[in-house]
């Protein structure tokens, strides 16, 4: 539809705005009208720039998908209308004197761009990523829901954290660029695979009417909870992956040094028997190489339970190559 044939009673009953409440907005329609006409003239400058930042970030090695829209003209009038409604929940002074002139450099959102990951822990590197990429235009921001623990970010003392009154989870990153005479801000939200699922049907619930139903909103909550509970669980399974690669990679190099190491000394005890006229002596060395034997075997049949220490295997065969050399005998071991 074209913005400048637009009427008034359509565009608040399509957006559920009372005529009370736009009597409220202190912004006339023809105002918000030239708005949302011109940013309808840029739309297809704005799908060119949007298209190149997102082809940047899916090259981020953690960014498992990307996917990026411009803001409708008649959403981003609604937008306008609802943050200059006093008293309302979106007031926000900022927009008071928007005008066809400023309002690119009010509304950060007109270029949005999701970065979507597997691992909550992914985001870190993502944010970085972007962060050498582009010029932050504000702080960024870690919307969490209620209930949340802010221990997660910890140590990301530079990021402001909030709780998303709508439950919402993502990592905020607003750049800007000037591509042509005027100033664009992209909105870029991180954030993983199962919060975006959740978003995208809360989304589709919600936001065409505004619905406060208290019964969609507590599936809504508890569909939420689940989605948090799958990062979670996501997380687990990633650090006990890793754990389990680091044991079978030590285990592996454990019994590649245990073999070199053996092969040393079958080869100086091997030496000794030649070099040794003593009857006792070579029995001696029989005795150590079957004990070393005997010995190997049982450490690497514990190995995969208990990773062995090197250090105690090292420690018993110079015990017993010290026995020999002194001539002692072996005995309980």
């Amino acid at each position: 539809m074209n913005i400048t044939d637009m009427e008034l009673n359509d565009f608040l009953s399509r957006n559920n705005i009372s005529e009370e409440e736009f009597t409220e907005c202190p912004l006339d329609w023809e105002l918000i009208q030239s708005i949302g006409a011109d940013h309808q003239s840029k739309i297809d400058d704005l799908e060119d720039l949007a298209e190149s930042y997102a082809k940047t970030i899916q090259r981020f090695a953690k960014v498992h998908s990307v996917r990026w829209r411009i803001k409708e003209p008649e959403h981003l009038m609604e937008k306008i209308v609802r943050k200059t409604i006093k008293g309302s929940g979106s007031y926000n002074k900022k927009y008071i004197n928007i005008s066809v002139s400023n309002y690119s450099t009010k509304i950060t959102d007109l270029i949005g761009i999701r970065a979507l990951h597997l691992f909550k822990q992914d985001c870190v590197e993502i944010i970085h990523l972007l962060e050498e990429r582009w010029k932050k235009s504000e702080k960024i921001t870690a919307y969490i829901r209620e209930g949340d623990s802010k221990e997660d970010y910890k140590d990301r003392a530079a990021w402001v954290v909030k709780e998303h009154k709508a439950g919402y989870r993502s990592i905020h990153f607003v750049f800007s660029t000037l591509p042509h005479k005027s100033k664009v801000f992209t909105e870029v939200q991180v954030r993983t695979i199962f919060e975006e699922g959740w978003s995208e049907i809360d989304h589709k619930i919600r936001y065409p009417n505004f619905s406060d139903n208290e019964d969609i909103g507590a599936f809504l909550d508890i569909f939420n909870r689940l989605a948090g509970s799958a990062d979670e669980m996501g997380s687990f399974v990633k650090a006990l992956s890793t754990m389990i690669e680091k044991n079978e990679a030590e285990l592996k190099s454990l019994e590649v040094e245990n073999a070199e190491y053996q092969e040393k000394v079958k080869s100086l005890l091997e030496k000794l028997k030649q070099q040794s006229q003593s009857v006792e002596v070579s029995e001696l060395v029989d005795d150590l190489e079957s004990e070393m034997q005997n010995h190997l075997y049982q450490v690497l049949g514990k190995a995969g339970a208990e990773m062995y220490s090197k250090q105690d295997n090292l420690s018993y065969s110079n015990m017993l190559m010290k026995r020999v050399l002194m001539g002692s005998k072996i005995d309980n071991f």
